[in-house]
């Protein structure tokens, strides 16, 4: 079954097409803060670039379709020297039976229950068609023009109801839809597996294995998101009640939502609802301060408890120990943690309630998160959008010196070389995905990072060699002069031609947006170097 135009119900919503146009740009095509008046569908012919809508960031190219609601915000930037787009506009018509009598009235709607964002379907290239068929009759002259170019919508969005898929792109079943309309319209009562199956018109069983393929989690788990979702909302509102919130929210009693919520989000709902007035301390070697300071937060506390295995055990010791002292004199009431302070649960949580954050490849999701325990999303989006669109800049610059040109990135410790490797990691997203630039092959492509003795360190076959030193101990610099004297050292391109700089810690930088912002900036600099001393890199022969 598909999702239908109910033309037969009691109220039903009829898409009649405004308009249609086909836009094509050259270099430095920019929209800034158009707002959209009716519901429009906007197909990507060709090109590549930023888009943002309503603060949500995504990356525009061929092929790709987006939702716009009435009122969607809409920000661009075009990566491509060419960008062309087809813009369709709807009117959507609200038919309502009235003692018998069909009364109708305009809605600013959209017609289907889409969300505004990319609208993932099977078969791009047959909706592409559909599109640019549309188009081609609505800018036609034949008698019967007016009746085809809306049957020809109606046919369209059949389609796209047909070929929806989900965000793991499975295909959107408007069963299970059904069933999540049930959900939220009724999440305040009791709802059963059985109740939900039914609407489904499956088995149990059936539907409980459908739901989880199709949204990666079970019916019941995603109920529970539903319910805490909507107390979110609620719980920031002024002078809301816990009982009722509660209960409006389908918990049988204050107790066990919060028990609920708390499993949930690591947090009491009591603490929810005054966390952007929180005390917040970090413990983290991902820089999370960093995180915070980019949402206008300063941590009361920073503990970095983590052991260093190349330094002094009982030095380390003493500086977390210290820095456990400094972290209970702050008296925080949040203590927000990365994965590699697990160990150190129960003696944060002795200090303050303490939320660690999982392992995750992408930077954002830390970012987001945390930026939701202190109430301040709306600076998340803010950072999200601003770098998506410095990254844009900051890419057609790094390419046009970079070129073709690979690159290699090094750290040096008081033991050991690392070579940074292409397997999945938020350094590597950035630079080789989101700023287009060409890695050199020096490691095994699944690996992150590979370590070696200083000399034997494979063959340097990069055109640019960037080095970070974490410390300029002498033991350090002993490593740093002993792979200098090896012939991979000397037989590297990027050696001979004096393109080996200096860095930060992109390793770690690359966390968080100030990171990210900054090995921008020095990528940009050596950029700027080249041109004021060519062939002279921050790193001598």
């Amino acid at each position: 079954m598909t999702e239908q135009f109910p033309f037969i119900a009691e109220t039903s919503s009829l898409p009649l097409l405004s308009s249609m146009c086909r836009v094509r740009r050259g270099e430095n095509f920019r929209v800034q803060g158009k707002t959209v008046s009716r519901p429009m569908l906007c197909l990507i012919l060709q090109g590549d670039g930023v888009l943002v809508l309503n603060d949500t960031v995504y990356t525009a190219q061929a092929g790709s379709l987006f939702v716009l609601k009435s009122g969607t915000t809409i920000e661009a930037a075009a990566r491509s020297k060419v960008t062309e787009f087809i813009l369709l506009s709807m009117d959507t018509v609200r038919l309502q039976q009235v003692r018998g009598e069909w009364k109708m009235t305009s809605s600013p709607a959209f017609p289907l229950d889409w969300q505004t964002g990319r609208l993932l379907v099977r078969h791009e290239q047959q909706a592409l068609l559909r599109l640019e068929q549309l188009y081609e009759t609505y800018r036609g002259l034949q008698p019967d023009h007016f009746i085809s170019i809306h049957s020809q919508l109606h046919e369209l969005l059949q389609f796209l109801s047909e070929n929806r898929l989900e965000a793991n792109h499975e295909k959107v079943d408007p069963a299970l839809e059904r069933s999540i309309m049930y959900m939220r319209r009724y999440m305040s009562e009791g709802i059963s597996m059985d109740q939900l199956a039914k609407i489904a018109g499956l088995t149990p069983s059936s539907y409980s294995r459908s739901f989880k393929k199709a949204k990666g989690m079970s019916p019941t788990d995603y109920l529970n998101r539903l319910r805490i979702d909507e107390a979110k909302k609620q719980l920031t509102e002024e002078s809301c009640v816990l009982k009722d919130v509660a209960i409006s929210v389908g918990y049988g009693n204050e107790y066990y939502f919060s028990r609920k919520f708390k499993q949930t989000l690591g947090i009491a709902p009591s603490v929810y609802m005054k966390r952007d007035q929180l005390r917040v301390a970090t413990a983290s070697i991902m820089g999370f301060h960093e995180n915070l300071a980019s949402l206008g937060l300063r941590p009361v506390a920073v503990l970095e408890g983590v052991l260093d295995r190349e330094s002094d055990e009982y030095e380390q010791e003493r500086r977390l120990t210290r820095q456990f002292d400094q972290l209970r004199q702050a008296k925080p009431d949040l203590i927000i943690g990365d994965f590699y302070h697990k160990p150190y649960y129960d003696r944060l949580k002795s200090i303050a309630p303490t939320i660690i954050l999982e392992s995750t490849d992408d930077w954002k999701e830390n970012h987001i998160r945390i930026a939701e325990l202190v109430g301040r999303e709306k600076q998340a989006l803010l950072n999200f959008k601003e770098l998506a669109f410095r990254k844009l800049e900051a890419g057609l610059n790094l390419q046009s010196y970079f070129g073709q040109k690979r690159l290699a990135l090094m750290e040096i410790t008081n033991q050991f070389i690392r070579l940074q490797g292409t397997g999945e990691h938020p350094l590597n997203r950035l630079l080789y995905v989101e700023l287009g630039l060409h890695p050199a092959q020096l490691v095994s492509p699944e690996s992150s990072r590979n370590e070696y003795v200083a000399d034997n360190i494979p063959v340097l076959d990069t055109d640019y060699l960037l080095i970070h030193r974490t410390s300029l101990q002498p033991a350090s610099e002993k490593v740093f002069r002993r792979m200098k004297q090896t012939a991979s050292w000397h037989r590297s391109p990027a050696v001979l031609h004096g393109n080996v700089h200096d860095i930060s810690n992109w390793h770690l930088l690359c966390w968080n947006p100030v990171g990210q912002l900054q090995i921008l900036n020095e990528l940009e600099q050596i950029d700027q170097q080249s041109v004021v001393f060519p062939q002279a890199g921050l790193i001598g022969h």
